[in-house]
């Protein structure tokens, strides 16, 4: 009996451990199969989005790459093709889509140089530096590593460590015509005559190369334009441009530039070459319209317009071109009757902002306050913000194009151009106060920039706003790199503003004449000159003032010159 239960126990022992084994071999079966499942669809929808990526169908390779990312938010397959779009369109998210895939492959030097290339696109030179400074030893003799290094030479003006970078790329693979391309337009615009003769001769013969005959001979084009070469060759060059299979639309302009500007006898025909077949795709429709706008020959495009079915002027963005001719022609109850029942899509902020103009042209403020209103309010990113501030900018329109900026400044992939872009205005007009409130944020966003800190302190000083703070911070600058001139003078007027005229100028006595060649540097100077009782600073003075000066620094000339005169009549 006992035997009998013991048999019996160690049946049902042996039974719930293979029940118990077959759950988790069930259990593993089905985590791997889903786990097989998911390699398998990020595989096939990476294929997906790669020809999608190649037909130009950036929407549905968008779609695909978002799919990969809601089943596996770590994939780094999938944010390589969300940073590729994204650098496609100019968009700053592409960085952070390359960190994501540097961060879910750390090993892949793939990654980490498409990093860097990506940094230098978007001007994050310090995120290029870290990055390039992380990669591998082994890893660095190879021709992609040295392309990253000569793009971030080439981003810091570098040229001559670019120059050896792109060769050492072009030993490593001397079948990679792009390398001998980027190698020649770098020598192209050296200041060295043979580097110019060695680059123009190289970039000729590529030129008999398919896959880089296009870029060479824009880049020939480009460079000839710049030295004002003979136009009629220049010519010849964009004539073979537009023939080429692979031509662009904006290798037909080059081409159409030069006929209209020569006056060639084959304008005319070639312009109605280009009509014909513009109808075919809205972007080109819209592009030819816009050439004519550009080019005065606005009566041409609405004539052209007329002779189109309605239907193919309705399509984005042909709208905004039609409505530049209107601008164009100041044709202002068209413009109004041509947006006020449109419907833009989600470009509707333009449509508002151009109703806005027509109408405000026509002093019905009122309406156009409403407009405007709406234009801002529907501006909600900042793609949305971009392409609103391109016209009003163009308008004249200052109040308008600083508020959109600052605006623009909040969104973090476009903050560091827009405050660029609010420094340059402010400086061109003049305005201190508001250089001061850019500066403290670009201050903000990068503390270790020696320009910006050094500017903060000087227009800080010049306002006498937190002067403790800017007079250490000026000296910090300064000892940092004691030989930059900008930052001298910075130092050198902290030193002025405590009263040590004479420590002001013996730091600035160290500058050559080359360096006092600069206006800027040059008032400066004669204003320490001036404090110290010298007349010399009358001829430095008098070269500063053609310096574009702030109205703070204005007063400093007039207060030096006056110190001088007064001292001229008390002897």
């Amino acid at each position: 009996m006992e035997k009998s239960v013991e048999r019996t126990q160690r049946t049902v022992i042996r039974l719930s451990f293979g029940i118990l084994l077959g759950i988790i071999l069930l259990v593993a079966a089905i985590w791997g199969g889903h786990d097989l499942y998911l390699r398998w669809q990020e595989k096939r929808l990476v294929r997906r989005a790669t020809s999608d990526i190649e037909r130009g169908n950036e929407r549905d390779a968008s779609l695909a790459a978002r799919s990969i990312l809601n089943m596996k938010p770590n994939s780094a397959s999938a944010a390589r093709i969300m940073a590729q779009l994204a650098e496609r369109v100019g968009e700053r998210a592409a960085l952070d889509w390359r960190r994501k895939a540097v961060q879910s492959d750390p090993n892949s030097v793939d990654d980490a140089l498409a990093l860097v290339r990506c940094a230098v696109q978007f001007n994050d030179l310090a995120t290029a530096e870290r990055t390039l400074a992380g990669v591998s030893e082994n890893a660095r003799n190879s021709a992609p590593y040295h392309e990253a290094a000569a793009r971030f030479a080439q981003a810091k003006h570098e040229d001559a460590k670019a120059e050896a970078e792109w060769s050492e790329a072009v030993r490593l693979r001397p079948d990679d015509t792009s390398f001998h391309l980027q190698l020649a337009t770098l020598r192209l615009h050296s200041n060295d005559p043979q580097g110019r003769a060695q680059g123009e001769a190289a970039l000729n013969a590529l030129r008999v190369d398919p896959a880089q005959r296009s870029a060479a001979t824009r880049t020939l084009i480009g460079a000839g334009l710049e030295r004002h070469d003979d136009l009629q060759r220049l010519m010849e060059l964009a004539r073979e441009l537009q023939s080429y299979p692979e031509a662009t639309w904006n290798d037909r302009f080059v081409y159409l530039d030069f006929l209209h500007d020569l006056k060639d006898p084959k304008f005319t025909d070639y312009l109605t070459e280009l009509e014909k077949a513009a109808p075919s795709k809205p972007s080109s429709l819209a592009a030819l319209l816009s050439w004519m706008t550009k080019n005065n020959l606005n009566l041409l495009a609405l004539d052209y317009a007329k002779s189109l079915p309605p239907e193919s002027l309705q399509n984005w963005p042909v709208p905004l071109a039609m409505a530049d001719a209107y601008v164009r022609l100041r044709d202002w109850p068209k413009l109004e009757a041509s947006t006020t029942k449109a419907n833009w899509g989600r470009f509707e902020s333009l449509r508002h902002a151009y109703l806005a103009r027509a109408l405000r042209e026509q002093q019905k403020a009122v309406g156009a306050e409403h407009e405007w209103g709406a234009a801002v309010k529907d501006a909600t990113n900042s793609e949305s913000l971009v392409l609103l501030i391109q016209p009003v900018s163009e308008w004249g329109w200052e109040k308008e194009t600083t508020d959109l900026l600052w605006a623009l400044s909040k969104h973090p992939e476009k903050q560091n151009d827009a405050l660029v872009a609010l420094y340059q205005h402010y400086a061109k007009s003049g305005d201190t106060q508001g250089l001061y409130r850019v500066l403290l944020r670009l201050s903000e966003l990068d503390p270790t920039n020696l320009n910006v800190q050094n500017n903060l302190a000087q227009v800080s000083l010049l306002l006498n706003a937190n002067p403790e703070v800017a007079r250490r911070a000026a000296a910090d600058v300064y000892h940092k790199a004691p030989t930059n001139p900008a930052y001298m003078t910075t130092y050198a007027y902290s030193l002025l503003t405590q009263g040590n005229a004479k420590e002001a100028l013996r730091i600035m006595s160290s500058l050559n004449e080359s360096q006092l060649n600069d206006a800027t540097i040059s008032a400066y100077y004669g204003i320490f000159l001036a404090a110290n009782g010298d007349e010399k600073a009358r001829a430095y003075l008098d070269f500063g003032k053609k310096a574009n000066l702030l109205p703070e620094e204005k007063g400093l000339i007039d207060k030096a010159y006056a110190s001088l005169n007064s001292r001229s009549r008390a002897h």
